[in-house]
């Protein structure tokens, strides 16, 4: 299976040495099943995946973003290859939408109103990404980030961070994320730095914040919701420690939002069906 929206798989598909199935999300360029008709469901998407002989599948995903579709195209033509027939995966797709069953801290579905994601968007093109794809096209909602970067790594994506968060959110708040043994403060300084270079010389108009630490700057950003509003906590996903000057603190991001949501009267999400 390779999906050809790109050089680089049209690149591979036209060299392989074995029969390939190939997918477009976008329509672009020819192959064998394409992605059709696709529509914002909630945060996610419900979409056709047309094929040879007229075979047509209706996929939904409920998590955000293209290379949702992407994933779950490439997984339902993979188990079509296996040698499921048509049919029986409709069936499977209709009765159980498992396409929607979450990785924890991946694009992980925290509640509705407001849409709260945790993800482990932990450098600029994850960042990005993440922001584009939480995104919600209902009128009068923001978008509020909360993030950081980790200490002693990569210390040059710092700036870019913040200025990717200051293009694409209405609200950044800048945080810490694993500092280890550097200074936390003077990593927040490189991301704010980012960020306010972006807000001035782009003429942005997202608010910028610092909070910290981090449990606290997750709070305020659920302080600032409204039911519409979307809040999207990067860079740390699953990870439950956060390693502070060779201290391991117990830090779950999705423990943090569903308190502070609950604490505001919202309604938070538990899904028994997350993968382990």
């Amino acid at each position: 299976m390779v999906t050809v929206d790109d050089e680089w798989g049209l690149r591979l598909a036209g060299n392989a040495q074995v029969p390939v199935t190939t997918l477009s999300t976008t329509g672009v360029n020819e192959a064998d099943w394409t992605v059709t008709a696709a529509a914002p469901q909630g945060l996610g998407t419900a979409f056709t995946l047309t094929g040879p002989a007229g075979s047509v599948l209706n996929i939904h995903t409920g998590l955000p973003g293209s290379f949702n579709v992407a994933n779950a195209a490439l997984a339902a033509l993979m188990v079509l290859a296996s040698g499921v027939d048509t049919a029986e995966l409709q069936a499977a797709l209709d009765s159980a939408d498992p396409f929607t069953v979450a990785v924890p801290g991946r694009m992980q579905l925290v509640a509705e109103r407001p849409a709260a994601v945790v993800d482990f968007a932990h450098n600029t093109d994850a960042l990005a990404r993440a922001l584009e794809a939480v995104r919600s096209p209902e009128p009068d909602s923001r978008l509020i980030v909360v993030f950081g970067a980790t200490g002693q790594r990569d210390q040059g994506k710092r700036p870019a961070m913040g200025a990717i968060a200051a293009r694409l959110a209405d609200t950044v708040i800048i945080t810490d994320d694993d500092p280890h043994d550097e200074d936390a403060a003077a990593i927040r300084a490189d991301v704010m730095a980012g960020a306010r270079d972006a807000l001035e010389s782009e003429s942005l108009g997202a608010e910028l914040l610092e909070v910290f630490p981090r449990d606290e700057a997750i709070r305020h950003a659920v302080a600032l919701a409204r039911p519409q509003d979307t809040i999207l906590v990067a860079g740390r996903g699953h990870e439950v420690w956060q390693e502070v000057k060779g201290v391991n603190l117990a830090l779950d991001d999705r423990v943090e939002l569903r308190g502070a949501l609950t604490a505001r009267g919202f309604n938070v999400l538990h899904d028994d069906r997350i993968e382990s």
